[in-house]
């Protein structure tokens, strides 16, 4: 299958370029990296529409320019491995692609085939909540991965020791890239399509969230009621502008606000149930 590329140049860089990401991947947009001047998107060639893209960028608040040029098949593994480069958290994480060589000086490696930006360690919140997974203990933890999108976050608990780990998510993609990145990294854990009602009447000990404003403030109940005492909740996807939205709702159910991260715009929240 041919792929078109399409090259976008943001102004503001932040956070025109995570929003315009947002709305790409609703076009059918399905990978995504972003670059210093904003973001390389690609999408297949018989689902591409420029005019719709046109329509987009014309309605976004930041101003947005793009070029975009077809890549044959034959060529496009080749451009991705030339886009794609690992994530490293610290020495703890390593996020790779099946093409990188495994690199032994960090702790964790882990194998990712990405799909989306979100959930391979580039964006910010990703690497937020991977370098904030550090300092808790694991082992023999229950886990909610809510929102799962490439299932690196429940990849990263089970080889921190957690036990039994849920991850779900209401994309289809996100449904199917989980299950085919806790294959890639040989372990096996719970994946289910849906949203936070799939959960029923588990509980865990760690709830990881890495989801927008709008859907946490609506999920946070429910996580509060699933959340073992004295369990943790890692929330981000959101804005340093929307903490204390978020630590103020959390609060209603009894979550207490541990610390709180941050990295260019993006921000981290870790609870604990009281």
């Amino acid at each position: 299958m041919n792929y078109f590329l399409y090259r976008f140049t943001c102004t503001p860089l932040k956070p025109t370029t995570e929003i315009l990401i947002s709305h790409l991947a609703g076009l059918g947009f399905e990978s995504f990296i972003e670059t210093e001047q904003g973001a390389d998107a690609y999408i297949p060639a018989d689902a591409d529409s420029e005019a719709e893209v046109v329509t987009l960028i014309t309605t976004m608040e930041g101003a947005v320019n793009y070029g975009r040029e077809e890549i044959p098949e034959q060529n496009w593994n080749a451009q991705w491995e030339t886009d794609y480069e690992p994530v490293c958290v610290e020495k703890k994480f390593r996020v790779r692609a099946p093409f990188h060589q495994i690199d032994p000086s960090f702790a964790i490696d882990i194998l990712i085939q990405p799909q989306m930006s979100f959930g391979t360690g580039h964006h910010e919140t990703t690497w937020l909540m991977l370098n904030e997974m550090e300092t808790i203990e694991w082992t023999s933890k229950s886990v909610l991965d809510a929102g799962s999108g490439t299932g690196v976050l429940a990849v990263a608990a089970r080889k921190l020791g957690a036990d039994r780990i849920l991850a779900y998510d209401i994309e289809e993609w996100a449904y199917r890239n989980t299950l085919e990145n806790i294959a890639l990294n040989n372990i096996q854990l719970e994946v289910l399509k849906g949203d936070v009602s799939v959960i029923g009447s588990a509980s865990f000990g760690v709830i990881l969230a890495n989801i927008n404003k709008n859907v946490l403030l609506n999920d946070i109940p429910h996580f509060a009621k699933a959340l073992k005492p004295k369990g943790y909740v890692f929330l981000s996807g959101f804005f340093k502008t929307d903490v204390d939205d978020l630590v103020a709702l959390a609060k209603k159910y009894h979550l207490t606000k541990v610390a709180v991260e941050t990295k260019n715009d993006w921000a981290l929240i870790k609870l604990i149930k009281s």
